[in-house]
């Protein structure tokens, strides 16, 4: 089956989440926690022309960047605990609550960088064509970039979604 998302009263619930999806979504805090080198230039890539500017932002900007980072990636962290069993008891379902949304677009957005740069990728992986020619571990990251990417869509409302106002995550849960 394939992942779906519903609105609930407080915020998104995806479900059916496979084993697969969730592990991606568990790699996420990683990816942006990143030290390497690859990550943090696509992360945080150079800005200003000037050698001067450049160290300034570097200096004043970047370290706040970082906090934020991390600040999203114990968000995205706080919210996996609350993953839930969906009744076959392969699948999970989660909750983004409204008030996280933000952070998770941001760091899904960051993760799907991360993979990026981390499988040496290209604009023409990404390309219609494009997955035929990656290699396997590309294939696998072209796979998770696209899936995060699907959340993205539901999170900002680019995705038609069931909408549950009545509901709440609660109703989704089998105990």
């Amino acid at each position: 089956m394939n992942m779906w998302a519903a609105r609930v009263e407080e915020g998104f619930l995806f479900g059916d989440l496979t084993p697969a999806a969730v592990e991606t979504l568990k790699g996420v805090p990683m990816l942006i926690e990143s030290s390497d080198t690859r990550v943090r230039d696509r992360l945080l890539p150079e800005t200003c022309e000037v050698e001067e500017d450049e160290e300034h932002w570097r200096q004043h900007a970047v370290p706040e960047l970082e906090r934020l980072f991390l600040s999203r990636a114990q968000l995205v962290r706080r919210d996996l605990d609350g993953l839930r069993k969906m009744e076959d008891d392969t699948n999970s379902m989660l909750l983004v609550p409204d008030e996280h949304v933000n952070a998770w677009l941001a760091a899904l957005n960051a993760a799907r960088l991360a993979l990026y740069a981390l499988n040496d990728m290209t604009a023409e992986h990404l390309d219609v064509d494009g997955f035929a020619t990656a290699s396997p571990k590309q294939q696998e990251a072209i796979m998770r970039i696209e899936m995060m990417a699907a959340m993205q869509g539901v999170l900002l409302g680019d995705d038609e979604i069931e909408e549950d106002d009545d509901g709440s995550f609660d109703d989704f849960v089998m105990d």
